[in-house]
């Protein structure tokens, strides 16, 4: 496949085929395309534990930067790949600045989390068993993502660890 000049290459949403986004993209980087998928940390509770993984911040969807007069029956036509979007002869472009958007809020090591919690913070715990409490938060705990916080009870005041994904805060 000929290589465009940079200045040809556009940024196109590729829908996967479902659950399939990792596939997709690592099957358009083995052709040589540039292929971005953000992905989100997700807390859910199981058997009374925290399970943290990794999912696609847009689910069936990932980014693809090509030159669209070389490249787009080429990136259609990938394992994982459902088609690009919108489905015609000639998708429109997402912008550069979009893309930009979104990697800026990712951390070092390419995950997006949502939060920046700073001591005294007025929490509010968002799922999990103790969904709808309040509290202030207290510190970070661990790399793993675990905030210390302190959850208002009736005439009683409970220091617990949750998640970050479990605390927002109050408005």
């Amino acid at each position: 496949m000929a290589h465009a000049n940079s200045t040809d290459l556009k940024w196109y949403v590729v829908q996967s085929k479902p659950r399939e986004e990792k596939r997709a993209a690592h099957y358009l980087k083995e052709k040589g395309l540039e292929a971005y998928l953000p992905l989100i940390e997700v807390a859910n509770t199981r058997s009374l534990r925290n399970v943290v993984r990794e999912e696609p911040l847009f689910p069936s969807y990932l980014f693809c930067r090509l030159d669209p007069g070389v490249s787009l029956a080429y990136a259609r036509w990938t394992q994982g790949v459902a088609k690009l979007l919108p489905e015609s002869s000639n998708p429109f472009p997402v912008e550069d600045e979009f893309i930009d958007a979104l990697r800026s809020l990712e951390q070092k090591d390419g995950v997006i989390r949502k939060k920046v919690l700073k001591r005294d913070d007025q929490i509010r715990v968002a799922g999990g068993p103790m969904k709808g409490i309040s509290g202030i938060f207290e510190h970070w705990s661990s790399d793993e993502g675990r905030v210390r916080v302190l959850l208002n009870f009736v005439n009683y005041q409970a220091s617990v660890e949750l998640h970050h994904s479990y605390v927002e805060k109050a408005s």
